[in-house]
C-alpha cells in the first residue's frame, strides 16, 4: 500500500491546506475506517494495466508497418496521482506524487531501457522531439532539450522541473529537493534523500538555507493573472483566489 502518515499535514502552510482541499474526493482516514482503500489502489492499478495493453495495440501496429524504424514514440500523463499518500485520492498539490509523471521516449538512437533519474519538464518534449528530428530549434520554446540524456551523449546534472499550480504557488524539484512557496510567501521544504515521502517540512531548517535559497532564485518572476473566462470552479481555492486577483486588477 502506498505510504501514509497521520499527522503529514500538521506543517503544512494554510494555502497548501487549501489546494489540498478538494470537496469531492474521499480521505485516506474515510478509506481505511471503511475499509475500502485497498480497493481504490486495485481499480487505479487496474486502469493502468488496461491503458498499457492498449498502448502496446499501438506500439504492435507501428512494428507491423512501413514507418517502424523511423519513428520517435513519446508516452507520458499530464501528472501524477495520489492514491492516500498526503491524506487524499486526487492530483492536486504542489507534491511529489501529484507532480511526478511518466515521460517515456522510445525510437531511433535512443537508449533502450535506460532509466535517467533526474528532474526533467514537459516543456522539453516538443525542443527534445526537433533535436531527434534535426529540425531547428524554436526560439518561443521555454523547455530544453533533453535529447542527449537519451541518446547518452550528455548529463544534465543541474537542470530542475518548475511546477505552478495557481497563481504564485510555484514548486521547484532538483535531484535531491523540493521547494515550495505559495503566494503569501509561506514555504515548504523536504531533503527527498532522507524523507522520500516528504513528510517533514524543512523549510525553517538553517541547515538547507543555502540550497534552499538557490532554488527560490529559480521561482517565475512572471505570474499570470486568471482569465475572467475561466470555468474552473471546482475547487474552492481557485474561486477565491480568481474573485481577489479581479478586484486587484479592477
Amino acid at each position: 500500500m502506498p505510504p501514509y502518515k497521520e499527522d503529514a499535514l500538521d506543517d503544512i502552510p494554510a494555502v497548501g491546506l487549501m489546494l489540498n482541499d478538494l470537496p469531492m474526493m474521499p480521505s485516506t482516514a474515510w478509506a481505511i475506517e471503511n475499509n475500502e482503500w485497498s480497493s481504490i489502489v486495485q481499480a487505479y492499478l487496474a486502469c493502468v494495466s488496461f491503458v498499457d495493453n492498449q498502448v502496446g495495440e499501438v506500439l504492435k501496429a507501428l512494428e507491423n508497418s512501413k514507418y517502424a524504424d523511423n519513428t520517435i514514440v513519446v508516452l507520458w500523463s499530464d501528472h501524477g496521482y495520489r492514491l492516500g499518500e498526503k491524506g487524499t485520492f486526487a492530483k492536486h498539490c504542489l507534491w511529489e506524487e501529484a507532480t511526478n509523471a511518466p515521460l517515456m521516449f522510445a525510437g531511433p538512437g535512443i537508449s533502450k531501457g535506460k532509466i535517467i533519474d533526474q528532474a526533467v519538464e514537459m516543456l522539453s518534449i516538443y525542443p527534445t522531439l526537433l533535436d531527434l528530428c534535426n529540425l531547428p530549434a524554436y526560439d518561443r520554446n521555454e523547455g530544453r532539450s533533453i535529447a542527449g540524456l537519451l541518446t547518452g551523449s550528455k548529463e544534465d546534472t543541474d537542470a530542475v522541473a518548475i511546477t505552478t499550480f495557481g497563481m504564485k504557488n510555484h514548486a521547484v524539484r532538483s535531484g535531491q529537493y523540493r521547494y515550495i512557496q505559495y503566494e503569501d510567501g509561506t514555504e515548504e521544504f523536504y531533503d527527498r534523500k532522507i524523507d522520500p515521502n516528504e513528510w517533514e517540512n524543512q523549510a525553517s531548517n538553517e541547515n538547507y538555507k543555502t540550497i534552499k535559497d538557490e532554488l527560490k532564485s529559480l521561482m517565475p518572476s512572471v505570474n499570470a493573472k486568471w482569465t475572467e473566462h475561466s470555468t474552473y470552479v471546482f475547487q474552492p481555492y481557485f474561486v477565491e483566489q480568481k474573485e481577489r486577483t479581479s478586484k486587484i486588477t479592477q
